[in-house]
């Protein structure tokens, strides 16, 4: 019986054999060569960037971030960096479900990623890990003051939290942050407002259910200013609410926790620690009114 009766492979010739070899080594050199200019691509984008004519266009969520130079976030931020790094900004339509008074039309914005200003959609914001921490004690249905609210990414999830039968005022100082919060984080039950302390002069005791503060001392650098804030912020939660201060300054934490603690605050206990930029944070519970007290008053 011979080979190809019994099913054997048919030896190859020389010439056949050769023809695979040959095919063998272009496919090696097309593989190495495809790795070189892998390489050589990967160093040229690094080259242009660090040289500033190559700049990044991010989307998320139907927001269109695009760079206004090629230096990386993390150099722009750091020790021998400028200290801010500039984007352009697109938003998408606002949904025919938003308010029209509040978002008229679709806007363009400039945005500076700055230390204190920072944008969760394209770098780290501690206070959206903060707000985490507190999803034990918010709930749908409440209402919650967030003061110092940064760009919105924080407030936001507060609003996702409480739903659209809870609301959420998100209170920040600097405009430019909350021109952006305004078309980034769009929601019937969320409002942005341009102000301080001051802005809670026109709210009721107890109006809210859970408070949310980040830099409350910034000016308040004497001993009677903190606990004038402190104070302010524990009438208008209710009893049976809760507080939840955060710093940037972590040798500060000790303060907030004792000014809680001196209100009368009950489980109050720190947050763990930002592992990233190191803020810091405590919160506490304003105790419900005692049987038999003469008012059940929230202040």
């Amino acid at each position: 019986m011979s080979a190809e009766e019994r099913g054997d492979p048919r030896p190859l010739s020389w010439g056949e054999r050769e023809s695979k070899r040959r095919a063998r080594q272009r496919s090696h050199r097309a593989s190495g060569a495809e790795r070189v200019w892998t390489r050589s691509m990967s160093r040229l984008r690094r080259l242009m960037r660090s040289l500033g004519l190559s700049r990044r266009r991010i989307e998320v969520g139907g927001v269109v971030y695009r760079e206004l130079s090629g230096v990386s976030l993390r150099r722009a931020l750091g020790e021998t960096g400028p200290g801010v790094k500039e984007y352009e900004v697109r938003f998408p339509l606002p949904g025919r479900g938003l308010r029209s008074a509040q978002y008229p039309h679709r806007e363009e914005m400039r945005i500076r990623f700055t230390a204190r200003r920072r944008f969760a959609d394209l770098g780290h914001d501690p206070r959206v890990r903060f707000v985490h921490a507190m999803r034990d004690v918010v709930r749908p249905g409440q209402r919650v003051l967030d003061l110092g609210c940064g760009t919105g990414a924080g407030s936001a999830q507060l609003a996702s939290a409480v739903g659209p039968s809870g609301g959420v005022v998100a209170i920040n100082r600097d405009g430019e942050s909350i021109r952006f919060a305004r078309q980034r984080y769009r929601a019937d039950h969320l409002a942005f407002e341009l102000g301080w302390l001051d802005t809670l002069s026109g709210e009721l005791d107890g109006a809210f259910d859970v408070v949310v503060a980040v830099d409350l001392f910034r000016d308040a650098p004497d001993d009677p200013g903190k606990s004038r804030a402190v104070s302010e912020l524990w009438r208008v939660v209710r009893r049976g609410g809760w507080v939840l201060l955060v710093c940037s300054d972590p040798s500060e934490i000790e303060s907030y926790e004792d000014r809680l603690g001196g209100l009368g605050g009950e489980r109050v206990e720190r947050v763990d620690p930002d592992p990233v930029l190191g803020w810091a944070a405590v919160r506490g519970e304003k105790p419900e009114p005692t049987r038999g007290s003469r008012d059940g008053g929230d202040a």
